[in-house]
């Protein structure tokens, strides 16, 4: 499964390149604080090396069909805004994907997240016709809980001391969008 290019009006989501792990490697150092309190691989220290692994590994992960991931570029100078992906994709018959995404630091609080959302959102259901998606979060990540709420996800419960992070069990909350939650957004296209 080849992950496309998709066009919005301040982001264009794109499969990561092996020539994009130098901004990617910018992005998680200058993001690393913030990471670390929600992402488990952020605890080790980033490397050029482990960035062009990931972007390796994500590559084979599309070529299998078990995940898309994209780097979320800003449609004005292409700086690497951030990751956005799909993982869980097989069995395909299935019809569903597990979403994540991150804004790097010095890009939050513009809309990207939601921006990114809902261009996955209408991807994996116009045209990947999934039936569900899902997410999970830490319940202290108030931010990414709101972008889901304006993506149309629904809370769907609380695994309690589900995840390891930074040393400590953590719950994760749950959240999904069925098909028919969903309310397709009319393709913006970028302004001159």
């Amino acid at each position: 499964m080849a992950e496309p290019t998709i066009e919005g009006r301040r982001l264009t989501l794109r499969p990561l390149a092996a020539d994009d792990a130098g901004a990617l490697l910018e992005a998680v150092t200058g993001s690393q604080e913030a990471l670390r309190r929600r992402l488990s691989w952020a605890a080790a220290e980033p490397t050029l090396e482990g960035e062009a692994a990931f972007i390796a590994a994500s590559q084979a992960a599309a070529a299998s069909g078990s995940a898309l991931t994209w780097g979320l570029f800003e449609a004005k100078g292409g700086a690497l805004a951030g990751v956005g992906a799909f993982d869980e994709l097989l069995p395909a018959e299935r019809g569903h994907a597990r979403t994540a995404f991150w804004i790097r630091s010095g890009r939050t609080d513009r809309g990207y997240a939601t921006e990114a959302g809902r261009l996955m959102v209408d991807h994996a259901f116009r045209r990947m016709e999934l039936r569900r998606l899902s997410a999970r979060l830490d319940p202290a990540n108030r931010a990414f809980r709101h972008v889901l709420k304006k993506l149309g996800f629904r809370y769907e419960g609380c695994l309690r001391a589900d995840k390891r992070l930074n040393g400590r069990w953590i719950d994760q909350e749950c959240w999904g969008m069925l098909r028919s939650d969903w309310v397709p957004h009319k393709p913006v296209g970028r302004r001159s």
